[in-house]
């Protein structure tokens, strides 16, 4: 049911430009930054991976104030790894979800057919938010453009399969972002820079709705009030067989206006596959609004690699904790320090009354005040 599902914001670019701060801020109300994730994989192939991180962390740290934390899953190399079991007990714990920039083709590939993209499924079903940006916008819909492949590359217009995540929004499309881009110049760069000759030439070999999103512009769409919004400095144009169909900045409309205008014409490949077992067992399913992955005869070897990463995140929370208790018992001493200068020794005795009930030892040597925990 849609109206259980959490808001999806989808941008067509601009992920961390000052006029979509608002949309990171609206997904994120309320939430803590322990439970704030983003996802590395449309960038994890780049040599400057690293730095992409710290600039998104960074972005999130000095215009949210959010500390969001990094699941990581580069290659597909690392796929049943104890380093990707690790990334998805992260996201299984996520409040909130963010990926952006990089290749639409290389993050499909990724999350395609395995946990990454049931998790992204159930994190949203369970009315929580996430964020997708550019290259990783691509691959929300049935289809995933690779646009270096046709673009730098210049094979023939073709599509990708995508993670379909739009499909429990009622939404039957593929996702450009971009959609407006200029920067060819003398040449058309819209559509996500495969231009629109080339788009067309694959709508008739290969038909999908379109939904494309302006850059610097977000599609904002709340399963639970069953409205979408657009934000940004652009527009979001919807391609079906009908027409084009256009909807400026600043629009706020019921999502069912949405809804009909991305209508499927075919069977999703999970109807297809409960009609056949209708068909073999002789009986018809009335309601399936989730159907849930079934993990059968797990081996031994990838339970152990799961219970590996749990401690390490287990670890992981435990070191943070430290280093939080440790800063408030500083901060005290250091309050301690300046009430003793003030010779307002009541209130100093206090603090230094409240530390050692916590089994905290102060030693006051002169300027240099220790603490320890006392067994």
């Amino acid at each position: 049911m849609t109206n259980e599902l959490g808001k999806i914001a989808i941008l067509g670019s601009g992920e961390t430009s000052p006029n979509l701060v608002g949309v990171h801020r609206e997904l994120l109300e309320g939430e803590a930054s322990s439970n704030c994730f983003m996802i590395d994989s449309p960038f994890g192939f780049q040599e400057n991976a690293d730095q992409l991180v710290e600039k998104i962390q960074d972005f999130y740290k000095t215009s949210l104030n959010i500390e969001i934390n990094l699941a990581s899953f580069r290659k597909i190399e690392e796929l049943n790894s104890k380093s990707f079991f690790k990334t998805i007990q992260l996201l299984e714990s996520a409040s909130f979800i963010f990926a952006g920039p990089g290749s639409p083709s290389y993050a499909s590939k990724l999350w395609s057919g395995n946990q990454i993209q049931s998790i992204l499924l159930k994190h949203l079903s369970e009315g929580k938010n996430a964020l997708f940006a550019s290259a990783a916008a691509t691959t929300l819909g049935e289809n995933t453009l690779p646009v270096y492949e046709i673009y730098k590359v210049g094979k023939d217009p073709f599509w990708e399969e995508g993670l379909n995540i739009l499909n429990a929004y009622e939404l039957s499309c593929s996702i450009v972002p971009h959609f407006n881009n200029k920067e060819g110049g003398n040449h058309d760069t819209s559509y996500s820079y495969v231009g629109k000759n080339r788009m067309e030439k694959l709508l008739k070999q290969s038909y999908s709705n379109i939904l494309g999103i302006d850059e610097h512009t977000a599609l904002v769409i709340s399963g639970k009030e069953g409205l979408f919004r657009v934000q940004g400095l652009g527009k979001l144009t919807v391609i079906n067989k009908k027409g084009i169909h256009e909807f400026d900045n600043g629009t706020t409309e019921d999502l069912t206006i949405l809804q009909d205008l991305l209508k499927s014409d075919k069977k999703s490949e999970l109807e297809i596959h409960m009609d056949e077992q209708d068909k073999q067992h002789g009986f018809v399913v009335e309601d399936t609004d989730w159907v849930e992955d079934l993990e059968i005869n797990e081996s031994q070897d990838t339970n152990y690699l799961k219970q590996i990463a749990k401690l390490e995140i287990e670890v992981e929370k435990n070191k943070l904790n430290n280093k939080r208790f440790s800063k408030i018992v500083e901060e005290l001493i250091s309050l301690r320090g300046k009430l003793r200068e003030e010779k307002n020794y009541e209130l100093s005795d206090t603090i230094r009354n409240i530390l050692e009930s916590c089994n905290l030892q102060i030693e006051d040597s002169g300027e240099d005040i220790k603490w320890s925990i006392l067994d």
